[in-house]
């Protein structure tokens, strides 16, 4: 069966930048932070590794208000931006991305979270496997029998990914 691993990008860097802070963010020679970009890529890795999926695409948010944005004005209001060191990493992954021919689905007016969702009922209905890779623990509603979740932690310097999916009785079974 053909697998299909998507990617939510914000996400796992988020959670990658944070998870590898320590005392001192990581960087190069010059003063470029790497620290989300060498977690994001280690966790992609672990994945790929993992699952040997013949399809893969990663789902970024974009800076214009969402629809939620435009039904409620306070949706997400009290969020606080996301940090220059982060912001700066963000163009960095993109373009590793595109030079591994990675695919990158970003749409105006979308949170990353709608187009994974979008992309793996898509999927599931063709008859693919999906996994889809979040620290968004709001992605288990869209687990199936088809559809994985896996949330990446770290644990003393290692990468580790906790599965979440259902049962054929709908029951949630971690793994």
């Amino acid at each position: 069966m053909a697998r299909l691993v998507l990617i939510d990008g914000n996400s796992i860097l988020n959670r990658a930048f944070y998870g590898i802070m320590g005392s001192k963010m990581l960087t190069t020679t010059d003063g470029k932070y790497t620290n989300a970009v060498y977690g994001f890529l280690a966790i992609m890795f672990k994945v790929v590794d993992d699952l040997q999926p013949e399809y893969m695409a990663v789902a970024f948010d974009l800076k214009a208000p969402t629809e939620r944005h435009k039904l409620y004005e306070g949706y997400k209001a009290t969020r606080k931006g996301m940090p220059n060191e982060l912001a700066e990493q963000m163009p960095i992954v993109k373009e590793i991305l595109n030079l591994m021919h990675i695919t990158i689905i970003e749409k105006e007016g979308y949170e990353a979270d709608d187009i994974l969702g979008t992309l793996s009922k898509m999927a599931e209905k063709e008859g693919l496997d999906v996994t889809i890779v979040s620290g968004d623990r709001d992605t288990f509603q869209l687990a199936t029998k088809k559809i994985n979740i896996r949330i990446p932690h770290t644990k003393v310097g290692k990468t580790e990914i906790d599965t979440f999916r259902r049962s054929g009785n709908n029951r949630k079974i971690w793994c």
